[in-house]
């Protein structure tokens, strides 16, 4: 008997080891308390692994029972573990580490690694035609070993986290031409900032063409198709940080090491924030946010029958602060975008559960044959030239996010593609004030290998779908995840995985331990930095300020000659006149300004390739002439007719019976009136972003989109709105004392009158 009760302890003893620190994820129970290798060992863990790199052989060594689980790139990985849904990530140490410094959020590296390093070596062609390749690599190797060159790189790159490149001056011709394979995509060894290639290795290739007096020529792949660009000849050597494991070491030569590097742990923080709502049933009676156009209720509903309300914002910054101030309690976002507000929302998480998967969609209008041409270019291109450009977008690193010129001949046209403005970092207006974004670089890529131009116009994510069904764009793009809903309207071409997630509050008992306490007079530096003076932020404000009083005075200007002109025509009596003009002043009137500005741009002008701004000169036109017009009916209409007969009796004309005698006594009586329209004309245009015209609230949104802050944005805007009306409010004051009498001071009125006769 007590044989058979000390067995059956030891089988729960070993099963407590075994599954300490990898619970069942199905039912909900906290799977962030890995402390040690140990616990991962266990058939309920699962550990992440890049599938080109060689680590499953160590995993199953030292992990014998965890189950592994491939990914295509690292950084997939990384959210996973932060998300839960691997208990570990296996890879290279100094990589990992310059992730989580880059902004990666809920994942730490365990302080144990797996005992084991890989050696880093430049891989060399068996086809290569340059004569003792290998050899040359390696006195090469030799020598900035013993200079200290290696030891200054490993410092700057690696230790240091440097990103400057320095300049190596390599030939311009040479008899030997080495063209050198590599990724582009690990940093700190090899990726892009911009079109330029950087990196520890990056360095080591310019370095060994200096050394060796070639010229030098890179080609990018992915990383498992590196050995076969060497197998097949069409490089010479790779350095990408290419371990040389004894499978690799069958098909290619490797050089001497040029670093090792030891395979790290990554798991998730224990001490992250941890979400305040963990499962799809504590959503029931609950408020859930989303982007206005999109149409996810129904997907939410199927997780969370019980949903309170739904509430829709016109930005993600707008729901941030929905959500921060308790006004929502979780909103739907894509992986790309809520990464980014995770990564600058320390006090808000991903909600556990996930919700879907998907592909994010370029739209073109039903039925558009060109669709499947640019499907056809999107298959065509690189896989790493994707992920690169993927990998650049979601970084954290904002000078290597830059557009690619279009420097190709554009044999084929010019294209029109309507595109979000505010979410990064698919598609958004960076500080610069252009369009940029992961979405616009994969339309470039398309549109080099189509031959065509692109021009870009940024408007509200829910008027991108009607500017491509109106012909007012060809195309419409940032961050469309395509739905069953969305594809019976328009065409999608297919371009990368999406997935639906929820964001919602830290609880109340980790929010503080996540993040530094700071002071307010810190937070509100930080805050104004932020706002204006990083990117040159002040630039967007300013063209945002030109651009509303452009619209406004434009507006003012000839709405006025619209509403006088009008009232001329229809002064006598003309019954014909006015009845036209009730009935379009009625509709104008009786119409909300933001449905008139879109009915005109995207259906009165549609097929018209027309400015927004100018759409929106028109619209504010014929509402600010219609005001004009009902103001002057009844400043007329006030003065009393014996004035008309009085005049006619002295022989006046009736035209200048009205201007000299009826009109001067008509505007005193308006012109206040007249003032408070100015002052709604202006804080009218606060709508035009629906056309894609970026006036000074849109770039205040477009400011928080970037900086999701929302203080400083708003009260800049607030500010600024305060000053034009006070301006233009001057002048009125100004022009109400030179024709009201009353207001006019004595000497002014007798000014070149004898008074002393």
């Amino acid at each position: 008997m007590m044989k058979r009760t000390f067995i059956i302890i030891s089988i729960l003893a070993l099963s407590l080891t075994l599954f300490a620190g990898c619970k069942s994820k199905d039912e909900g129970q906290d799977d962030s308390t890995i402390t040690s290798l140990e616990q991962l060992n266990s058939p309920e863990c699962t550990i992440g692994m890049n599938e080109s790199t060689g680590e499953d052989k160590v995993v199953a060594q030292k992990l014998p029972q965890a189950q592994i689980v491939y990914y295509s790139n690292p950084i997939t990985g990384y959210t996973a573990v932060a998300q839960g849904k691997l208990d570990a990530y296996v890879f290279g140490k100094t990589s990992m580490e310059t992730s989580i410094k880059n902004g990666q959020q809920g994942v730490k590296l365990l302080d144990e690694t797996l005992g084991e390093s890989y050696t880093m070596a430049a891989a060399i062609s068996p086809k290569t035609e340059i004569p003792d390749l290998e050899n040359k690599i390696n006195e090469f190797i030799d020598e900035i070993n013993e200079d200290g060159t290696r030891d200054d790189m490993q410092n700057r790159w690696i230790i240091n986290g440097d990103t400057t490149m320095p300049k190596i001056d390599v030939p311009e011709t040479s008899d030997i031409h080495l063209v050198v394979g590599t990724s582009g995509v690990y940093e700190p060894y090899t990726y892009y900032v911009g079109k330029e290639l950087r990196g520890y290795d990056i360095e080591l290739a310019y370095r060994f063409a200096q050394w060796l007096g070639a010229t030098i020529e890179f080609n990018v792949y992915n990383y498992d198709g590196l050995i076969a660009a060497l197998e097949v000849g069409d490089v010479d050597c790779v350095f990408a940080a290419m371990f040389a494991t004894p499978e690799r070491r069958e098909v290619v030569s490797f050089s001497q090491p040029t670093f090792i590097e030891e395979i790290g742990i990554m798991v998730k923080d224990a001490d992250a924030a941890k979400p305040e709502l963990t499962e799809f049933s504590e959503l029931s009676g609950k408020t859930v946010s989303m982007l206005t156009g999109a149409p996810f209720e129904e997907l939410v509903k199927s997780k969370a029958p019980d949903v309170g309300e739904f509430t829709f914002f016109n930005s993600t910054p707008d729901m941030i602060q929905a959500l921060k101030t308790h006004k929502t309690d979780a909103f739907l976002m894509n992986n790309a975008v809520g990464q980014l507000a995770l990564n600058r929302n320390s006090d808000l998480v991903l909600f556990p559960q996930s919700l879907k998967d998907g592909e994010f969609g370029i739209a073109f209008s039903k039925g558009d044959s060109r669709r499947d041409e640019w499907q056809d270019a999107y298959d065509k291109l690189s896989s790493s030239d994707i992920e690169n450009a993927w990998y650049k977008w979601t970084g954290a690193d904002e000078s290597v996010k830059v557009l690619p010129e279009q420097d190709w001949e554009g044999a084929n046209g010019t294209v029109k593609v309507a595109v979000c403005d505010t979410l990064e970092p698919m598609s958004y207006v960076g500080g610069d004030g252009e369009l940029k974004g992961f979405d616009l670089e994969i339309i470039l890529m398309m549109a080099e290998k189509l031959d065509v131009k692109v021009e870009f116009t940024g408007m509200e994510f829910s008027a991108i779908l009607a500017a491509v069904q109106s012909g007012k764009a060809d195309m419409g793009a940032g961050s469309i995840i395509i739905t069953e809903e969305r594809a019976q309207a328009v065409d999608f071409v297919e371009y990368y995985p999406a997935a639906f997630e929820l964001i919602v509050r830290a609880s109340s008992d980790t929010q503080t331990s996540s993040s530094e306490v700071r002071s307010f007079i810190d937070t509100t530096k930080d805050s104004f930095n932020k706002t204006f003076i990083r990117e040159g932020r002040w630039k967007l404000f300013v063209d945002g300020v030109i651009t509303t009083m452009v619209i406004t005075l434009l507006s003012l200007l000839l709405g006025t000659i619209l509403g006088f002109s009008v009232l001329m025509l229809c002064r006598n009596g003309n019954p014909v006149a006015n009845a036209v003009t009730r009935f379009c002043f009625w509709l104008v009137r009786g119409m909300p300004m933001v449905v008139l500005l879109m009915i005109l741009f995207y259906i009165v002008f549609g097929d018209i390739s027309i400015n927004g701004i100018a759409v929106a000169v028109i619209g504010f036109t014929l509402s600010f002439g219609a005001s004009v017009y009902g103001l002057l009916k009844i400043g007329v209409g006030a003065i009393d007719i014996g004035q008309y007969e009085a005049a006619y009796a002295l022989g006046y004309s009736n035209r200048r019976t009205f201007f000299k005698i009826i009109l001067p006594q008509a505007l005193p009586h308006v012109l206040p009136a007249y003032k408070g329209e100015i002052v709604g004309l202006i804080k009218a245009t606060a709508i035009v972003g629906y056309i894609a015209v970026q006036d000074l609230t849109k770039m205040g949104d477009i400011v928080r989109s970037r900086t999701y802050e929302a203080f400083f944005p708003l009260i800049a805007v607030t500010i600024i709105y305060f000053v034009l009306e006070g301006v233009l409010g001057l002048i009125i004051n100004k022009i109400t004392i030179k024709l009201n009498p009353k207001l006019r001071k004595a000497s002014d009125i007798l000014k070149g009158v004898k008074t002393d006769d």
